[in-house]
């Protein structure tokens, strides 16, 4: 089978350099050449040479460039990027050919998601790379969706990158990026997620010690009359005032709250890790059992909440 589909490509190929030539009496003829290079690329990645394949779908875009078929050239570089992602292993090639995709993509007009998708396909081969390609990449995307005005198609492309950022712990670039996805949710009439947006900028403002700002927010944030008839208000507000009480234990209740449990699973996580920065410890939990052993009271139960003590620097906050 892969013989035959090897023989079966080499003819396309051959076929797609003779429609290419040009001559005296002649000019190239770009749409057969890239009928027949667009055959030999599926043909060689049934072959699984993918290197190949890949080489002849960036011809076969080129070719399709030239007859202005933009959408069909896209789509064959995507598929060069795909297989440079996900066989030849060349995320060089990958992120080069996603990029390539989105360009050409977006020149329709038409296909701005698309365009968009393919710089957060070519962000996710550099996430366990280069952090800060990755975060140029996913802000890329980000973009894209922003000034085609197509935010409301790019809320989870918006997710995905603040979930990153957190993984990576970088808090202040996090905010700016929900901050972001409030000014779209705002902006196509999103209230569900705008709530939860609000709330989550509060979260990791608090996350990064940062109660000054948070309070700033929420007032800003309470400009807005609906958004201070909602659970996620009510929660933002009882978050801002536990941390400048210093009161830990009111933190944890209001972060195990069903407005807070139900926000994306990385902010949720961030506020139950929060600590406070000088408050007391956490008072055991009425279902945890206390045993008393030479005069020191023990903590018994698997969910015993573990802080460390007051004012220690917390490098485990994600």
């Amino acid at each position: 089978m892969e013989s035959s589909s090897l023989k079966l490509a080499q003819g396309f190929l051959k076929d797609a350099q003779k429609a290419s030539k040009s001559s005296w009496f002649s000019k190239p003829e770009w749409d057969i050449a890239a009928q027949y290079l667009d055959k030999a690329a599926t043909a060689f990645k049934a072959a699984r040479h993918y290197e190949e394949a890949a080489d002849c779908y960036v011809k076969a875009s080129d070719a399709y460039v030239q007859i202005n078929a933009v959408y069909l050239a896209a789509k064959c570089v995507e598929n060069a990027a795909t297989l440079a992602d996900t066989h030849i292993k060349d995320h060089e090639m990958a992120v080069a050919h996603y990029s390539r995709a989105s360009d050409l993509y977006r020149s329709q007009g038409a296909a701005a998601d698309k365009a968009a998708e393919m710089m957060e396909s070519a962000a996710k081969v550099c996430e366990d790379i280069d952090t800060n390609r990755t975060i140029q990449l996913y802000d890329s995307a980000l973009s894209i969706y922003e000034n085609e005005d197509r935010g409301r198609f790019g809320v989870e492309t918006f997710k995905r990158t603040i979930r990153y950022l957190l993984d990576k712990g970088r808090l202040s670039e996090a905010v700016d990026i929900q901050m972001r996805l409030s000014a779209v949710c705002e902006h196509v009439n999103n209230r569900f997620e705008l709530n939860k947006s609000n709330l989550s900028a509060i979260i990791i403002l608090l996350a990064f010690g940062d109660s000054v700002e948070a309070g700033k927010k929420l007032e800003e944030f309470g400009q807005d009359v609906a958004f201070t008839r909602s659970k996620e208000a009510a929660a933002a507000e009882r978050l801002v005032q536990a941390y400048s009480d210093g009161d830990q234990d009111e933190y944890v209740r209001i972060a195990s709250d069903q407005s807070v449990a139900f926000l994306d699973t990385t902010i949720a996580r961030l506020a139950a890790k929060t600590r406070i920065p000088g408050a007391r410890r956490l008072e055991p939990r009425a279902n945890e059992k206390q045993a008393v052993h030479g005069g020191e009271h023990n903590v018994i139960g698997s969910d015993a909440p573990h802080i460390d003590n007051a004012g220690d620097d917390d490098d485990d906050l994600l």
